[in-house]
């Protein structure tokens, strides 16, 4: 082989070495950069209705609304002051005004699923990715940021706050491990269950109304 055609040859195993290292790179970035599986969540809490023992409210949603998202009405009397309760134990993520904390900073991105329209409203993490989300209270909320909860504690009253002009509660079940990210957002919204029973609402526009009666009856922390 010619001084000039082994020039060549090394020239091209070196292209082919630095082409395969080029691409070893890629494809081992590619890999990091994916997000990884998700965490499994922890056994879902046995969440009641948001409501005092005994009191009966009606389930609806309208289209346009995220799936899985409820209006909650009473289901007779009026629905403006009423008592709005954890529905189970856990940790106050957030409380104030529109997803903003209680110093006026931001809440972090994503850490309600309706920025900006919920109101004065309440986020509450139950562990194991479970958390819950209450919104449109009349006033600022009965508990801060940080706080420790008991199931059936009450968090304040119905109200018409943020994008509203009706007196309801907003109200949504959120399972975190099922976004990488862990948002609490759109993503991780899931059909609410009430002393163990699924809440039929599924869909924006095609879930009928339902029924039922509060069952979160023991005292707050029994």
């Amino acid at each position: 082989m010619s001084p000039d055609a082994r020039s060549v040859y090394r020239w091209a195993v070196l292209a082919i070495i630095a082409g395969c290292i080029a691409v070893s790179y890629l494809v081992i970035t590619h890999r990091a950069a994916r997000p990884g599986p998700t965490a499994t969540a922890g056994p879902r809490p046995a969440f009641q209705l948001p409501f005092p023992c005994g009191e009966v409210w009606t389930l609806t949603t309208y289209p346009g609304h995220d799936d899985f998202d409820i209006d909650f009405f009473a289901a007779s009397g009026a629905t403006a002051g009423r008592s709005v309760l954890a529905s189970a134990a856990g940790t106050v993520t957030w409380a104030g005004w529109s997803a903003t904390l209680e110093d006026g900073r931001p809440a972090a991105p994503g850490a309600s699923g309706t920025r900006g329209g919920l109101g004065y409203g309440v986020i509450i993490d139950h562990g194991g990715g479970w958390f819950t989300e209450y919104g449109h209270l009349a006033a600022a909320p009965g508990v801060r940021t940080g706080e420790t909860v008991k199931g059936g504690q009450g968090l304040g009253v119905v109200g018409h706050t943020g994008s509203t002009t009706i007196d309801h509660l907003h109200y949504e079940q959120l399972n975190d491990t099922l976004d990488p990210k862990r948002t609490r957002g759109n993503g991780d919204k899931v059909e609410a269950v009430f002393d163990g029973v699924p809440s039929g609402i599924t869909s924006d526009d095609r879930s009928p109304d339902q029924t039922r009666t509060s069952r979160n009856c023991a005292p707050p922390g029994a």
